[in-house]
């Protein structure tokens, strides 16, 4: 009788935490990746119960989160969304701003009375075309609808997260009062307690994102050509071809993919550079490199780079937007100014295992301290 009390008692208090938690539900995202659970977690963390309605599948991650199949065709996303609007009854609109929907998400939430936070991917408020398969006058017309599309879902929603630097520039040039409803709030990655000396090294170097122009990978596969030329002992690896493989995010960036990728075989490095397309778990590729290439026009704040540098390996990047917030060269990682990733891929291989060793360290400890899940918790709690 007093067990079963008990049980009675431990499902009464279960019952009502639940209900008395802040409900978000996340539209937008057309894929979940393996970073989206610490996103889930962190919510939980901080008693917010997170449903997503994704627009893919969802398999591998549908048993442990609140996920929802939002539908194939674009209207049956539209219903499946007012649907849940009014059964989930949530208390926050989260919409990442991946497609042409975005206006009506933000615009549904509004006449409904639920608040939106929005969103911001990427370039898309500068009409960025860089990560699209093929160019086309449609596509191009195409990113314009939605740059207009999206300039309107700002006015409308409550807040709007800034990911990237250049985000607040954009917002300033559309109207300066937006910037009262910005957050800025970077990518934060899981972080152990304590720094592990590198023990798992069996390559130099390592490039793990998607292969797409903004990054500047042709660059870096012909350095790697030029640094065996000139005879230098090195090993890399290239991963995120979307024309080798794709099982984690959307094909983006098609036709630059298979560019480099016929360059890199035209420049024959196979015996020294290996490549791949994406992988699930990169984590466990990372820790076998030394150095993580991220030569981009935009550093801040890339989650594969604070992933790298949480594992202790010093990054090699292009002076793009942000780096300044991540990386101070010589400190924590190393900074061609001059765009010459040559070079910095010549300096790295000279470093000294005492110098090297400082530099992962504090690469580490750079993440620890400022991009860490505890912190991103925190902000995130501060917007509710």
């Amino acid at each position: 009788m007093l067990g079963c009390l008990q049980w009675v008692s431990i499902q009464y208090y279960s019952d009502n935490v639940e209900r008395f938690m802040k409900k978000i539900l996340i539209v937008g995202l057309p894929f979940f990746a393996e970073k989206y659970t610490y996103m889930m977690d962190s919510y939980s963390s901080i008693g917010v119960h997170p449903r997503v309605l994704i627009n893919s599948d969802y398999v591998g991650y549908g048993s442990d989160f609140d996920m929802h199949f939002a539908g194939k065709g674009t209207f049956s996303r539209m219903y499946n969304y007012a649907k849940t609007i009014r059964t989930y009854n949530p208390d926050f609109i989260d919409c990442y701003d991946y497609s042409i929907l975005s206006l009506y998400y933000v615009f549904v939430a509004k006449v409904l009375g639920v608040k939106v936070r929005f969103w911001l991917i990427g370039g898309e408020l500068k009409g960025d075309k860089t990560h699209f398969n093929r160019k086309s006058f449609f596509l191009s017309l195409f990113v314009n609808v939605k740059k207009v599309l999206t300039r309107q879902s700002l006015r409308l929603s409550d807040k709007i997260f800034a990911k990237e630097v250049h985000h607040l520039d954009s917002i300033k040039s559309i109207g300066e009062d937006l910037l009262a409803k910005v957050v800025s709030i970077y990518n934060c990655v899981p972080v152990e307690d304590n720094y592990h000396s590198r023990s798992k090294i069996s390559k130099d170097f390592i490039y793990a994102n998607a292969v797409i122009e903004s990054r500047n990978v042709k660059s870096l596969v012909e350095a790697f050509s030029s640094l065996k030329k000139n005879n230098f002992v090195f090993s890399a690896s290239i991963f995120g071809f979307n024309s080798i493989s794709n099982v984690v995010y959307g094909v983006r960036g098609e036709s630059y993919s298979n560019d480099v990728l016929e360059l890199y075989e035209e420049l024959d490095i196979g015996d020294v550079v290996s490549v791949d397309g994406f992988i699930k778990d990169i984590g466990v590729e990372l820790v076998k490199h030394k150095f993580f290439l991220f030569p981009a026009e935009v550093i801040l704040a890339n989650y594969a780079l604070l992933e790298a540098m949480s594992h202790g390996l010093v990054p090699i990047i292009f002076p793009g937007d942000g780096y300044e917030k991540i990386i101070t060269d010589g400190v924590n990682g190393i900074v061609a100014f001059d765009f010459d990733i040559y070079s910095a891929l010549e300096r790295a291989l000279k470093l000294s295992e005492d110098d090297y060793a400082k530099m992962s360290e504090a690469a580490y400890r750079k993440i620890k301290t400022e991009f860490s899940l505890s912190h991103w918790s925190s902000k995130l709690l501060d917007t509710l």
